[in-house]
C-alpha cells in the first residue's frame, strides 16, 4: 500500500461548490388591512395559532442556519489537462457529472462519523472550511497526498495514474479520496505525530470502510527486537493490523477503558493528537504499554488467524 504524505503547499483555487445546504427565509410582509364586518374580531385561538406558527418557523430557520454552517466548500481541479488521457477520463467520469464532489461528500461523512460519532463531547471535532480535490498534472510517487496552505483549508492531490487503471478505476478513485479525507479529518499533533502512525490509521480507516480484506493483515516479518515499537513500522498495513487487533481485544474485554466498537482505539488516539504528540498517547489509546501491546500482538498473530475474533 502506498504511503500518504502531508505537507504545506501553495495552490490556486477555482470554482467552488458549497456543500453546506442553504435555506432561504422569505420575508413576511403585511397586506393592507381589510375592513371587517361590524363587531368581528380575530378569535383568540387564531391568534395563538399564528404565534405558534411564527415561533415554529423561526425555530426551523435557526436550525437550518446551524446545519448550513457545518458544511465546507469543495473545489475540483483538473490540472492533468482535458486533452490528456487521464484528464479526459477525470473530466468525463468525475468532473462533468459532479461525481467527484459526491465522492468527497460520501467519504467525508463516513470518516467524520467514525472519528466523531454522534458529536461526542469527549472528541473535539476538527474544523474544515474547504477541501480541494486536485488531479495532478504528472504522476506522483504516491497515489494520494494531502496539503494545507492555511488552517482549516486542505487540498487532496491525486496522481493521474489513478485514471490509467482500466478494470477498477472507480474503486481506486474512491479509495484514494477516502484516504485523503481520512487524512483531512485526523488531528496530527500539530505536525508532531509520526507519519507511520497517521499512515497506519488511514489504512485502518480504509479497511473499516470495506475496501480491504482483514485476511491481508498479519504481523509478518521477523520478531521485533527488544524495545522495538511495532506501531512505528513503515508498512501501514502492519500498523493497521496492530490497531485492529487491539480494537478487537477491547471489544472482547467488554469495552474496558472506553472500548467496545470498531474504531474506538483510533477515536481515542485521534483525540489525544489534537495538541501535540507523545508516545504515551498510543499507550492511553490502547489501554496498555506500547511494548506489551506489540508483544501480545506478535504472539497471538503468530498462533491465530488475525481475521478471527479474539
Amino acid at each position: 500500500m502506498d504511503s500518504y504524505s502531508f505537507h504545506q503547499s501553495l495552490l490556486d483555487h477555482t470554482t467552488t461548490v458549497t456543500t453546506a445546504t442553504t435555506y432561504s427565509v422569505h420575508e413576511i410582509t403585511s397586506l393592507p388591512p381589510k375592513s371587517l364586518p361590524p363587531n368581528t374580531l380575530p378569535k383568540f385561538s387564531d391568534i395563538v395559532f399564528r404565534i405558534i406558527f411564527i415561533s415554529l418557523f423561526a425555530t426551523v430557520a435557526i436550525w437550518a442556519n446551524h446545519e448550513a454552517s457545518k458544511g465546507f466548500s469543495i473545489t475540483i481541479l483538473n490540472d492533468a489537462g482535458k486533452y490528456s488521457s487521464a484528464g479526459k477520463r477525470f473530466s468525463v467520469f468525475y468532473e462533468s457529472n459532479d461525481q467527484a464532489t459526491r465522492t468527497v461528500l460520501n467519504t467525508s461523512r463516513f470518516v467524520e462519523n467514525l472519528l466523531y460519532p454522534n458529536q461526542d463531547p469527549h472528541h473535539t471535532k476538527k474544523q474544515i472550511k474547504s477541501v480541494t480535490l486536485r488531479l495532478a498534472p504528472t504522476n506522483y510517487p504516491v497515489t494520494v497526498s494531502v496539503h494545507s496552505r492555511k488552517a482549516h483549508e486542505y487540498t487532496i492531490v491525486l496522481s493521474p495514474s489513478l485514471m490509467e487503471t482500466s478494470d477498477n478505476m472507480n474503486d481506486a478513485f474512491v479509495l484514494a479520496v477516502l484516504q485523503g479525507m481520512a487524512r483531512v479529518w485526523l488531528w496530527d499533533g500539530k505536525g508532531a505525530t509520526p507519519p507511520q502512525v497517521l499512515n497506519g490509521v488511514v489504512e485502518y480507516i480504509s479497511t473499516l470502510s470495506g475496501f480491504k480484506s482483514p485476511e491481508e493483515w498479519n504481523s509478518g516479518g521477523e520478531v521485533p527486537e527488544k524495545n522495538e515499537i511495532c506501531w512505528k513500522d513503515e508498512d501501514p498495513r502492519k500498523v493497521a493490523g496492530f490497531l485492529r487487533f487491539h480494537d478487537q481485544r477491547k471489544q472482547h474485554e467488554g469495552g474496558g477503558g472506553g472500548g467496545g466498537s470498531d474504531g474506538e482505539v483510533i477515536r481515542r488516539l485521534n483525540d489525544e493528537m489534537r495538541n501535540g504528540w507523545q508516545d504515551w498517547m498510543m499507550d492511553d489509546a490502547l489501554g496498555m504499554g506500547g511494548e506489551h501491546a506489540c508483544a501480545s500482538f506478535d504472539i497471538l498473530t503468530r498462533h491465530h488467524d488475525p481475521s478471527s475474533s479474539i
